[in-house]
């Protein structure tokens, strides 16, 4: 399966798009436009050709020819597997620069000159990813030193023993993590009555320490339909990255977690083994799931230092991107709900970027009048 990459220079006279709907919309449109001559996907081309970062020769194929062959106003080219996240971040980069518009519509992801992402959601994924991939520092590619190798197993073998025994399968596969600057070491999953679980080990190290994270996702298929029918344009990661969580969270770090000594790796095992072990059982039906998305029982999180941060985890479900907590709460939160809608409503007003917060609102809008109009509450 290709992986394509679509790039436009936006109609004159129409404003920029503030919704991932409407940048689809500008491509849609826009591949019904008459052939003419595009300069600056020549100049994008020429830009692509002059990076060395990833070798050579790093293009599916020659981005110069293919530029001066696009008649159309929608370029639209191949990325390779190798190093396609920092392909990605080269050409979004340069398109951007030029006024262009980058979509991967693989992933469900926009990027509108000068910096916008779109959905707004994505926007800090993005810029995770790209700090992480432009950071010369963080060499995630590189061999595992032995602290990080010996880390990594025991870290591995305290997941076996709690997994396995609980019915999540461990893949020989790894997961494919596009968007993931580090190595996968295993992954896990197991089917449950509401939907999947999954744990994803991955190593990296930063600053030349050996860091471990730990990917804790909780979903409901019933959910992920419900989200599907509100969104259409989105990917199944938006779907099904519900109650999503990193170990290390209950210890006041987000994602990497040094593990430069065995007392800070055992710290990780036994978050593993509780809360987070717990919270898997506990998770595991739809009322159950709802429970703990909505704060019964309460896991709590180390005393931030921004008051307006989550301070349990049912506050960071709720304050992360999507909508799984506010589509739980219509179905099974009963009176709660109205509580729940005005805190999501406001949290992702205050979290969205200036120009983006009404569109945030908009989001949150569009959500509660599909469930009003086509889904039946439950309690």
């Amino acid at each position: 399966m290709s992986y394509d990459l679509r790039v436009w220079e936006q109609p004159a006279g129409q404003a920029t798009p503030a919704s991932f709907e409407e940048v689809l919309r500008t491509w849609f449109s826009l591949e019904l436009e008459a052939p003419a001559p595009r300069p600056r996907f020549a100049a994008l081309a020429a830009q692509m050709a002059a990076y060395k970062g990833c070798g050579e020769a790093p293009w599916a194929g020659d981005p110069v020819a293919d530029a001066k062959a696009c008649t159309k106003a929608v370029w639209t080219f191949q990325l390779p597997e190798a190093h396609r996240v920092q392909l990605l971040r080269v050409v979004a980069k340069h398109a951007n620069a030029l006024g262009l518009t980058v979509l991967d519509d693989q992933q469900g992801l926009a990027l509108v000159p000068p910096d916008r992402v779109l959905p707004p959601e994505r926007a800090g994924f993005w810029l995770e990813t790209a700090q992480a991939v432009e950071e010369p520092t963080r060499e995630a590619a590189a061999p595992l030193t032995l602290a990080l190798q010996a880390s990594r197993d025991e870290m591995r073998a305290a997941l076996n023993a709690l997994l396995l025994q609980h019915g999540f399968i461990a893949p020989r596969l790894a997961l494919g993590l596009p968007y993931y600057r580090a190595q996968a070491e295993a992954t896990y999953f197991r089917a449950t009555p509401v939907g999947g679980q999954s744990v994803t080990l991955l190593s990296t190290t930063v600053n030349n320490v050996p860091c471990l994270a730990v990917d804790i996702n909780v979903f409901s298929e019933e959910i992920a339909a419900i989200q599907r029918a509100i969104f259409p344009e989105q990917d199944e990661m938006f779907f099904r990255r519900q109650m999503s969580f990193w170990v290390g969270i209950f210890q006041g770090v987000y994602a990497y977690v040094p593990v430069r000594t065995q007392a800070e790796l055992q710290r990780m095992v036994n978050e593993v083994q509780d809360p987070v072990g717990p919270i898997l059982e506990m998770t595991r039906t739809a009322p159950d799931l709802h429970a703990v998305m909505s704060g019964t029982p309460a896991f709590p999180l180390p005393a931030p230092k921004n008051p307006q941060a989550a301070k349990s985890l049912a506050e960071h479900v709720h304050q992360s991107p999507g909508y799984a907590a506010l589509i739980s709460a219509w179905l099974y939160g009963g009176k709660q709900f109205q509580a729940v809608a005005q805190y999501k409503r406001a949290s992702d007003e205050r979290t969205a970027a200036p120009a983006m917060k009404a569109t945030a609102v908009q989001r949150v809008d569009r959500v509660l009048d599909y469930l009003q109009k086509n889904v039946l509450r439950k309690a």
